[in-house]
């Protein structure tokens, strides 16, 4: 609390004397355009400044060089091409962006004005991948190539512009002013604004909207952001005490989800969640087993099968290509009826294809018999099916 009051009383005097030079006024052109960003900028800089009192900062280089490498990339597409703006300032600014990374569990990333982004060590740890840092890292700039923070504050002051002043005026005057007003304040409502990312709905789908679009024009995947949201709201309806700093006014929606879905789908971007979260994907595991060496093929902690040798072909070749075949089964929507066994019980049958055929010696490795073993991967592959139906969105959504 004692942070927030300092950061709210610093911010005052920033954005009154913003409110007292220039009264609330349109997005404008030229010189007055250029002074605006400026501005901007500046109001950025003073509450970075401040924000960098309060917080504890990380300065590891490997930490630091991650965060920084795919933020500048993203960035830099953010400050040359225009992309589609549901909600925001038009106008393509170049902002200095700078990435600073925050000590602090929670799940959190936030912006302010003119570009300043700021991840929380929390967030790094719940990341699996580049391709989902981008996706938060993207949702961030947005925000400021957007400025969605400046827009925000013009709509406040043409509501609070009589109240505001005074009350101000008050406290820069030390006439009645106190914490809990300057807390009402706008000014005092920057800093919160950005730290619990109460930008409001629509400048929350504009964010995801322009960064699968940044990132469609970067080498990362698009879809990062989506299985990041996705695993978010997994983690809240599981662990409902559980703060997610992120969102927690605005938490991961069914309908944002599948809005992110329309968009990849009109894109052309294949939705393949496990080429950006490895966890989730089908992996292979060495094992011995009575002096033999096998291949074990798991999905999130269930194994699917054990794989033995077979002629020239090694079990751990065996088992890659079943991952992988797996993996693309899928995200290629696999659903449970596309499953059955061949006639004799020896074979997994995807779609009608040979998908598993189990050996004598793939049976061995199980201690069961080759039927039993077939029959085992099956049930294995429909509970995991199952598994990932419940976790995904379902896919019902236009694009806004």
């Amino acid at each position: 609390m004692n942070r927030l009051r300092a950061i709210s009383k610093a911010l005052a005097a920033v954005v009154l004397c913003a409110l007292l030079v220039t009264p609330p006024c349109a997005w404008a052109d030229g010189d007055r355009d250029r002074k605006a960003a400026d501005e901007e900028i500046e109001l950025g800089r003073k509450a970075a400044a401040e924000n960098d009192k309060q917080v504890k900062l990380v300065t590891d280089p490997a930490i630091l060089d991650r965060v920084t490498r795919i933020g500048n990339e993203l960035a830099a597409i953010a400050n040359t091409i225009e992309v589609p703006m549901l909600w925001g300032r038009p106008g393509l600014k170049q902002l200095p962006y700078t990435f600073k990374v925050v000590e602090d569990k929670d799940v959190n990333a936030y912006s302010l004005p003119g570009g300043f982004i700021y991840v929380n060590t929390g967030l790094l740890d719940f990341v699996k991948s580049d391709d989902e840092l981008a996706g938060v890292l993207g949702h961030e700039i947005a925000h400021a190539a957007h400025h969605h923070m400046m827009r925000l504050i013009s709509e406040q002051e043409k509501m609070q512009w009589i109240a505001l002043g005074p009350a101000l005026a008050s406290i820069l005057l030390g006439k009645g002013g106190t914490d809990t007003t300057s807390n009402l304040l706008l000014a005092g409502q920057l800093y919160m604004i950005a730290k619990l990312n109460t930008y409001g709905v629509e400048a929350e789908k504009d964010s995801d909207h322009a960064a699968v679009y940044y990132m469609s024009k970067s080498r990362y995947n698009p879809v990062g952001l989506l299985t990041f949201m996705e695993r978010l709201g997994r983690r809240e309806r599981l662990r409902p005490e559980v703060e997610l700093g992120i969102y927690r006014t605005h938490p991961p929606s069914i309908e944002r989800s599948q809005s992110m879905i329309a968009l990849l789908t009109q894109l052309k971007i294949p939705i393949n969640r496990r080429a950006v979260d490895p966890t989730i994907g089908a992996r292979v595991e060495t094992v011995t087993h009575e002096s033999v060496t096998y291949a074990d093929v798991t999905m999130n902690g269930t194994r699917i099968i054990r794989l033995a040798d077979a002629g020239a072909t090694s079990a751990d070749t065996r088992a890659k290509t079943l991952a992988e075949t797996v993996n693309r089964l899928f995200d290629d929507n696999l659903v449970s009826f596309d499953l059955a066994l061949s006639g004799d019980k020896t074979r997994v049958l995807a779609r009608r294809r040979t998908l598993i055929a189990v050996s004598e010696a793939d049976a061995r490795g199980a201690g069961q018999t080759v039927q039993a073993t077939a029959e085992g991967a099956l049930n294995a592959l429909r509970n995991l099916l199952w598994q990932d139906q419940f976790n995904r969105t379902p896919t019902t959504a236009s694009v806004p």
